[in-house]
């Protein structure tokens, strides 16, 4: 899911802010993008095909994207759930279930690969000819397939320990990049740059060898903790090494950090924490439904972000696994699951 600039005039505009002659540096870019400047149509493409275009918005306005998940003969088992993208940014649309087939991930490492020798090439009518999907599309193609395929190998593996049973029934959401907007009496006035964000609700089957709920309720939580400690792991993996250190985020790494920092953990009431109103409201909506909520008392930071990490779980142990916050800045991972 991309976004298009409208006219040649939209186009102009993005390129009267691009420095003259040669770029040879990063820092040669423009720092924001005025929002009322430039106007963009989103776009939803399959396989380089565009399947459905949206009525157009300025860059940083948000379009509401909704999904929800049905099985045949059972009907929809996942409330419609909507995510709202920013306009500006690019995201890989994911659906997948079960495993992931090692012969996809092959035929993607191929294509990355071969992006890699073209870029690498110099051939300017080679580079030229690559496109959006090329350079960005399968590369967070290759994010999510690589958090799938993470996340069930580790999962069956823990249930193999533990006597107990994995199934990746769906896992739909968005992996990609978006900007960081800055508002002005609540209407976007400009794009920054933002960073890799990650958003990945799941449907999974958890089941124990021996019946019993306490201990199907233990791996269910575990599983959950995983899911979520790939949030953050997965990005870092894909964009970070030695040369080009960063640092991604996810409910349970900010867990960590809290803990770290000597900040104590909660199997909570509302008594002992101290976070944003929109977390509480959202941490006592969830014990008033009968949920329960592990967070951590105080704000937690990376660079580019401060907010909480909180896990919210049901009496069989499945739960929603959280970040809340903000100023993205030049953080890596801003993930929300």
């Amino acid at each position: 899911m991309n976004s298009s600039t409208i006219t040649d005039a939209d186009s102009q505009a993005l390129q009267s802010l691009l420095p003259q002659g040669d770029l040879t540096s990063l820092s040669q870019l423009p720092q924001s993008i005025p929002s009322y400047l430039i106007s963009v149509v989103p776009e939803l493409k399959l396989n380089g095909q565009t399947l459905k275009t949206g009525s157009p918005l300025r860059l940083g306005e948000e379009l509401p994207l909704t999904t929800a998940v049905s099985f045949a003969g059972r009907g929809q088992t996942q409330s419609p759930r909507t995510y709202y993208a920013v306009a500006g940014s690019y995201l890989a649309v994911n659906a997948y279930a079960g495993s992931v087939s090692p012969q996809t991930l092959k035929a993607t490492q191929a294509q990355l690969q071969h992006t890699q020798s073209v870029l690498q090439s110099a051939d300017t009518s080679q580079i030229a000819a690559l496109n959006r999907e090329d350079l960005l599309g399968d590369l967070f193609h290759a994010g999510g397939l690589g958090y799938y395929a993470q996340l069930t190998a580790l999962s069956r593996l823990m249930g193999l320990q533990n006597g107990a049973h994995y199934t990746l029934a769906a896992g739909t959401g968005t992996f990609g990049y978006e900007p960081n907007v800055s508002y002005f009496f609540g209407f976007p006035r400009s794009i920054k740059p933002g960073g890799i964000a990650l958003d990945i609700p799941l449907v999974s089957v958890t089941a124990s060898d021996d019946g019993d709920a306490a201990h199907k309720k233990q791996y269910t939580l575990q599983t959950g903790i995983l899911s979520s400690a790939l949030e953050s792991a997965v990005p870092e993996q894909l964009f970070t090494n030695a040369q080009n250190p960063g640092e991604a985020i996810s409910a349970v790494k900010a867990l960590q950090k809290a803990s770290a920092a000597g900040q104590r953990i909660y199997h909570i009431t509302l008594a002992n924490i101290h976070h944003d109103a929109d977390t509480m409201a959202d941490i006592r909506n969830a014990l008033n439904a009968g949920k329960e909520v592990i967070t951590h008392t105080d704000t937690v930071s990376v660079p580019g972000w401060t907010g909480a990490g909180y896990i919210i779980t049901d009496a069989e142990g499945a739960g929603a696994y959280k970040i809340a916050g903000g100023g993205m800045g030049d953080l890596l991972a801003y993930c929300r699951f």
